[in-house]
């Protein structure tokens, strides 16, 4: 009984901790392709990673794009501001940048299933459609999930 109990304990701390993992804001490249995949590996549908980078026409954002593998016109499309700590603010110190979780685009059903295990557990699928917005605190941060057009939207506010 004891060591069930030992196992039990430690399995969720371990699924805590690993949702706790998720980093909404950091200074690595490689965490914002960990938060962005669990988005596209959490869709109903299945996704594979498109592209990453800063755009050209706005050097401001992060965003890493994945596709659908059976509809190419479908994507979720995960951006993360860019801010500069430290540095002079000049071309020639920057400083180090750090990269905020800002907002995600995708259909309903892909995006609905990060946003139950990550942002809201409590949302329910039929509510979120009647009332076509939802909202939840995560780490001090209130997030929006809503319609936009044919789109919907998790957005920091």
């Amino acid at each position: 009984m004891k060591t069930k109990l030992i196992f039990l304990f430690l399995s969720l701390a371990l699924v805590c901790s690993a949702q706790s993992q998720l980093k909404f804001i950091t200074f690595n490249i490689p965490d914002v392709r960990q938060f962005s995949d669990s988005i596209a590996m959490n869709a109903k549908e299945t996704f594979k990673f498109d592209s990453q980078g800063v755009p050209l026409d706005n050097r401001i954002y992060y965003v890493v794009t994945y596709i659908n593998t059976t509809d190419a016109s479908d994507s979720i499309v995960v951006m993360f501001r860019i801010n500069y700590i430290g540095g002079t603010g000049d071309a020639v110190n920057p400083g180090t940048p750090q990269y905020s979780y800002t907002r995600t685009t995708g259909k309903l059903q892909n995006l609905y299933p990060f946003w139950l295990k990550f942002m809201n557990p409590a949302a329910e699928l039929s509510v979120l459609q009647d009332k076509k917005k939802d909202e939840a605190i995560v780490k001090g941060a209130t997030y929006d999930f809503y319609q936009e057009k044919a789109h919907w939207r998790i957005e920091k506010f």
